[in-house]
C-alpha cells in the first residue's frame, strides 16, 4: 500500500541564485534579513547579499575553480554563511559542509572523498583544515579563513588570508551573471551541495542535492507552513504574523541540511528575518528567543530536554512563539508536553518533524494549526509519496500494540526533494534508490522503521541498523531514552547494544543532574514503565557527555569509549 500527501503543488523549474533573489517584492529585498544576534546592527537584505553573492562567485571562478568542483567549509555559524553558500553555488560549484568538532581524520576523510579543491575554515578549525591539507597535497594557498566581513579585517590566524581576498571588486561584478537554469532536466542533474551522512549503513557518504532537490524540499515546507485552518485560533496567530512579521532564530549549525534548508531558503519564501547565533549555550538560545520575540522555534531533542528541565528557563518570555518544531531524533512526546506547559503560550505545543540528509531535509511535519499529542511527526510534504516495506526477519512485540495494528516496516520515500544519489559511490546509491520501472518512481530507502496511522500521520519507531534484538524482540532505543530522560535527575541519555554471553541487551549511559542518582534508581525507574525486554540489563553507566552529532543524533558507537564519571552498575 502507498500513501501519500494529502497536497500536490508546482515546483519551481530554477537556479539556486535565481530562485533566491527573484523572492518577494523589491521593497522585501531591500529590508535587512540577516543579523548576527551578538550584534544586531550587523545584518544585511537579500539584495546587499545578491552584490556579496556575485563578488564571492566571480572570485571563485577568477582562482579558477570550474563547474562542478568543490568548496569544503569547516566552520561553526556566521553571519555571512548564506553569501557563501549561495556564492559558491553561483560560481556553478559545490559546497560541502563540515562540523569545526570533527577530528583530524573525519576531516580528511570527508576532503578526499568529495574531492575538493578549496578550503575555507572558521577559527577554531584553522589548525586542522592546514594539517588535513598537508596530508592530501593541498596547497596552503587554497585555504583560506571564513572570517567576518569587515572594511578593515584583523589579521588571520596562521598567516591565512581572509576569503574576502579573493572577492572580486564591486566595479567588476555589474556585468556579471550566474549560469542560468531553465529547464527541469537540468535541474534535476545538476549537483548544488554535498551534504555527509551515515546514510542506512557503513562510513559516511556524499548525498548529491541538486538544485531541483532544494528548491522542492524548500516550496514543500513554505506551503505546510502557509497552511491555516479554518479555525479561530489559526485565524488568529495568522492575523499576529501578519502584523509582526516571522523571526527565526538560527541556534543550530547552519552547515548542515536542515540550517541550509530552512535558514538559507525557508526563510526567505516565508519573508522571515533570520538571527544567526555564532554558537550555542542555552542561556543565550534563551535569550534571543525573548529579546528577539521569536515566532518559530527550530530545535533538537537536546534543547528541549534543557528547556525542560532548566530552572532559569521560566525567567524568560517565550509568549511571541507561535510554532515550536523538534526534528533530527525522535523526541519523547513528554518532554515536548512539559516543554510547552511549562514555557509556551497555551494553544502552541511542541511538533515532530521528519527527515533526513537524503530526501534534502523534510519529508513529513505538520502545518502550524494542526494538532497532535507528539507522538507523530505528521503528514508527508507535498508531492510525496511512501510506503512501509515489511521486515520478515524482524518482531517489534509491543511496538505492535502502540501501531494499533498498522503495519511496521522499513519507510521507503518518493519525491522530488529526493537526492539524486550518493557522491561517487554508485553501489551505494543502487542500495538505497529503487527504481520502479512500472509506476517509474525512485524510492529512497530510509532505512528508519515506522507506521502510518488512520489519519495518514507517520510514527517513527527507531532507525533499522540501531534496533537491539533481545531474545528475538526489536527493541528501539529512543523509546528507552525517553523514559530515561523523564527522570528529574537525568541531564542526558543515551542507549546502546552490548553483548552478554551470547546475547544482546540494551546498556544506558546516562549524564546525570547530580551525583545522588543511583543505577537502582534508574533501573526501577525504567523497569516500572517498560517491558521487561527492554530493561537495562545490560546495565548503566554515568558519563560526562554523550556524543552527538551537531544535529543532535546520538553516536552509538562512540558510547562505549565515553569517559565514565562513576563506576558502572552490575546487573
Amino acid at each position: 500500500m502507498e500513501y501519500h500527501s494529502p497536497h500536490k503543488i508546482p515546483i519551481t523549474v530554477s537556479d539556486i541564485s535565481s530562485f533566491i533573489f527573484s523572492a518577494g517584492s523589491p521593497a522585501f529585498r531591500k529590508s535587512p534579513l540577516y543579523f548576527d544576534a551578538e550584534s544586531p546592527t550587523k545584518c544585511y537584505s537579500l539584495e546587499q547579499a545578491e552584490v556579496m553573492v556575485k563578488r564571492v562567485a566571480k572570485g571563485l571562478q577568477d582562482l579558477g575553480m570550474k563547474p562542478g568542483e568543490r568548496v569544503l567549509l569547516v566552520s561553526g555559524n556566521q553571519l555571512h554563511f548564506p553569501v557563501l553558500l549561495w556564492g559558491v553555488i553561483a560560481a556553478g560549484c559545490i559546497f560541502t559542509g563540515c562540523t569545526p568538532a570533527a577530528s583530524v581524520q573525519e576531516l580528511e576523510y570527508q576532503l578526499k572523498d568529495s574531492g575538493a579543491t578549496l578550503i575555507l575554515s572558521g577559527p577554531e578549525a584553522v589548525h586542522k583544515a592546514i594539517e588535513v591539507a598537508s596530508r592530501v597535497n593541498l596547497p596552503f594557498s587554497r585555504i583560506y579563513s571564513f572570517c567576518s566581513v569587515d572594511s578593515d579585517p584583523e589579521p588571520q590566524p596562521c598567516n591565512l588570508k581572509p576569503w574576502t581576498a579573493f572577492w572580486a571588486p564591486p566595479a567588476e561584478v555589474k556585468g556579471w551573471n550566474w549560469k542560468r537554469i531553465t529547464s527541469k532536466k537540468e535541474a534535476q542533474a545538476t549537483t548544488a551541495i554535498i551534504n555527509y551522512s551515515s546514510g542506512t549503513t557503513g562510513f559516511p557518504k556524499g548525498v548529491e542535492i541538486t538544485h531541483y532537490n532544494l528548491i522542492a524540499n524548500a516550496e514543500q515546507g513554505h506551503h505546510k507552513r502557509s497552511l491555516v485552518a479554518d479555525t479561530e485560533r489559526g485565524k488568529a496567530r495568522k492575523e499576529r504574523l501578519e502584523r509582526s512579521g516571522e523571526r527565526w532564530l538560527a541556534g543550530i549549525p547552519m552547515y548542515h541540511a536542515y540550517g541550509q534548508t530552512y535558514f538559507c531558503m525557508n526563510a526567505i519564501l516565508s519573508g522571515a528575518k533570520v538571527f544567526i547565533m555564532r554558537e550555542f549555550s542555552l542561556e543565550k538560545y534563551m535569550h534571543f528567543l525573548d529579546i528577539y520575540r521569536i515566532t518559530n522555534m527550530n530545535a533538537v531533542p537536546t534543547i528541549m530536554v534543557m528547556l525542560s528541565k532548566d530552572p532559569s528557563a521560566t525567567n524568560y518570555n517565550f509568549s511571541s512563539i507561535e510554532q515550536a518544531v523538534c526534528g533530527s531524533a525522535p523526541l519523547g512526546k513528554d518532554i515536548g508536553r512539559a516543554v510547552a506547559e511549562r514555557l509556551l503560550r497555551p494553544g502552541v505545543g511542541v511538533k515532530q518533524g521528519w527527515g533526513m540528509t537524503e530526501c534534502t531535509c523534510t519529508g513529513t511535519a505538520f502545518a502550524p494549526d494542526d494538532e497532535d499529542d507528539g507522538g507523530s511527526v505528521g503528514w508527508l510534504m507535498a508531492n510525496l509519496s511512501a510506503k512501509i516495506v515489511s521486515l520478515d526477519s524482524k518482531d517489534f512485540g509491543n511496538q505492535k500494540e502502540a501501531s494499533n495494528g498498522r503495519k511496521i516496516g522499513e519507510i521507503w520515500l518518493s519525491g522530488p526533494n529526493v537526492m539524486k544519489g550518493y557522491f561517487s559511490k554508485p553501489k551505494e546509491t543502487a542500495e538505497t534508490l529503487i527504481y520502479d520501472e512500472r509506476t517509474g518512481k525512485r524510492w529512497l530507502r530510509t532505512g528508519d522503521i515506522g507506521y502510518f496511522d488512520a489519519r495518514g500521520c507517520l510514527f517513527i519507531v527507531d532507525r533499522l541498523k540501531e534496533l537491539i534484538k533481545v531474545k528475538g524482540l526489536q527493541v528501539a532505543p529512543a523509546e528507552i531514552e525517553a523514559v530515561l530522560l523523564l527522570h528529574p535527575g537525568v541531564q542526558d541519555a543515551a542507549v546502546a547494544a552490548v553483548k552478554k554471553g551470547e546475547f544482546e541487551y540494551p546498556r544506558g549511559y546516562v549524564v546525570r543532574r547530580t551525583k545522588e542518582l543511583s543505577t537502582k534508581e534508574l533501573q526501577e525507574w525504567v523497569q516500572e514503565r517498560l517491558s521487561r525486554h527492554k530493561w537495562l540489563v545490560g546495565g548503566i553507566s554515568f558519563i560526562e557527555l554523550v556524543p552527538r552529532t551537531a544535529s543532535g543524533k546520538v553516536k552509538r558507537r562512540e558510547l562505549l569509549n565515553a569517559k565514565l564519571a562513576s563506576r558502572e552498575s552490575k546487573i
